[in-house]
């Protein structure tokens, strides 16, 4: 498979409800939806859970240091344990660019 140039300064299109349609997908096809990643980093106290493998340096996408926690985050990129999908990751690689992680796709 040939992945799609992840460049997270280059604008990438909205994903609407019609391009769901249109790729026949939903938001359940993407990774995120159901899978979640443990990390612990260098010099980290604690691990924390991220919704991706390519978004493993993004704060901003920590769902907090236990599985509990990501259960119920809740705010900013989460709602109530639900990824939204609006980083340029999202469109570009899973949606639009047809990456996957999963091993059974």
């Amino acid at each position: 498979m040939l992945f799609p140039e992840m460049d997270e300064r280059v604008d990438v299109p909205e994903i609407t409800t019609a391009c769901w349609d249109i790729l026949g997908k939903t938001p359940d096809d993407v990774m995120c939806a159901a899978s979640r990643m443990v990390v612990k980093r260098k010099g980290a106290e604690t691990p924390v859970v991220l919704p991706c493998t390519l978004l493993p340096y993004d704060a901003a996408f920590e769902m907090g240091a236990t599985l509990s926690d990501m259960l119920v985050a809740d705010g900013g990129n989460f709602n109530n344990g639900a990824v939204k999908l609006n980083h340029p990751h999202c469109a570009k690689f899973c949606v639009l660019g047809g990456g996957t992680c999963s091993a059974a796709e």
